[in-house]
């Protein structure tokens, strides 16, 4: 590390020790409550998708899964001058579920190279460009667990489960075994067909059919369509190759892609390529404990690198497991459409044909309709055709 590095991050170490109250960073502290808050809230904003989801800070490692939109409709009657005394009964909002969380320590642990380091020394930001680097990578992995968390190792093996999936149970791990009515998947050794002929014909019509699952008293009017990368390329791959050259065509499909299923589609990091989920984002809940927050950042000369170290206790859950669908990614197989534009031929007392075909001196044609030429009777022939030594005639289509 350069001089001039070692005199910044030495600054960086003292700026981080005033602003957290500490003698040194280079000794593991716990962060204040209110502190804690502050850089929590950093994190869930260093992601676009995360300022979405719901983060909410608790006291206790375990508790009730608390309900942040009313779990039923609220409004109706009630009679107070029949006779036996009735009373109106209000519904609870932001009550207690009878589900539970359980928080669990997650360590997110990170070193810099003096190499690398010495590159954002030269920046005058060198404090905010190296934090932020830190924090926007804590809430990319956030989002990596809460799509794809399976478990919760004792160690964790990152070679093993490169999508983190041994870190903790995630959102979708919650749908599927909490509410698996809500969670399609293929039955075994069957696959979910995506394409004509399919179980859905499109990614509009599989949006749709999620949607459904919600009943209409759990649907907030705020539930936007969360979609893998892979499967929007095979949606707009399969339009554009019929539209890709028809300008106004294209313009209108780009306008389409935004909404699936009546709802706004997204794309959040780290979900998976095949995926789709219809819910209310805010629905999808991150519980930390506020007082669980440790942090260090320590000079490491053995292995010429800066090290820093964060840990807190997180749980990953669904407020309301009605209100949530989803598919099974890993179950999800494209069907590639037929060509509509090569059918069967009928030429006389010719078998049968699909695709072009020679007709005596005439050139050959690609038909893209059945045509009957017995007597040349009615030919719908779409295109210039020279027949014999006549002239090229465009064929207009038989009324």
């Amino acid at each position: 590390m350069r001089l001039e590095t070692q005199q910044k991050f030495a600054a960086l170490q003292a700026a981080m020790s005033k602003k957290f109250g500490v003698q040194a960073v280079a000794q593991m502290f716990n962060v204040t409550v209110p502190q804690a808050v502050v850089l929590i809230d950093a994190i869930q904003q260093s992601i676009a998708f995360l300022t979405r989801i719901s983060m909410i800070p608790v006291t206790d490692v375990k508790g009730a899964i608390i309900m942040l939109n009313a779990p039923t409709t609220i409004a109706g009657r009630t009679d107070t001058s029949a006779p036996g005394n009735a009373e109106r009964v209000p519904q609870q909002v932001g009550a207690m579920s009878e589900r539970t969380y359980e928080v669990v320590k997650t360590d997110f642990d990170i070193a810099v190279k003096y190499s690398t380091l010495d590159s954002y020394a030269r920046f005058a930001d060198f404090n905010a460009r190296l934090m932020n680097m830190i924090i926007r990578r804590q809430g990319l992995d956030r989002l990596l667990i809460g799509w794809n968390g399976q478990s919760c190792a004792a160690t964790t093996d990152r070679a093993t489960n490169p999508l983190l999936q041994d870190v903790n149970h995630g959102w979708l791990y919650d749908l599927e075994t909490n509410k698996p009515a809500n969670f399609v998947k293929a039955a075994q050794g069957q696959k979910l067909k995506l394409g004509k002929g399919g179980d859905w014909k499109n990614l509009d019509q599989l949006a749709f059919d999620l949607l459904s699952l919600i009943p209409e008293e759990h649907r907030t009017g705020n539930e936007v369509v969360l979609v893998g990368r892979q499967i929007i390329a095979w949606e707009s791959g399969k339009i554009f190759g019929a539209h890709g050259h028809t300008p106004s065509e294209k313009v209108q499909f780009e306008v389409m892609t935004k909404t699936y299923g009546g709802m706004p589609a997204t794309m959040p990091a780290g979900f998976s390529d095949t995926g789709v989920m219809v819910c209310d984002p805010a629905n999808l809940q991150l519980y930390w404990q506020d007082s669980a927050v440790r942090r260090q950042m320590v000079d490491n000369p053995k292995k010429d690198q800066v090290e820093h170290y964060q840990s807190g206790n997180e749980c990953y859950r669904i407020g309301d497991l009605d209100a949530s669908a989803a598919i099974k990614a890993a179950d999800i197989e494209f069907i590639d459409n037929p060509d509509d534009s090569v059918k069967i031929v009928n030429v006389g007392n010719w078998a049968e044909m699909p695709g072009s075909i020679n007709v005596g001196n005439f050139a050959e044609m690609p038909l893209p309709q059945t045509v009957d030429v017995g007597n040349f009777a009615e030919m719908l022939l779409p295109q210039t055709v020279d027949i014999g030594n006549w002239s090229e005639m465009p064929l207009e289509p038989a009324p």
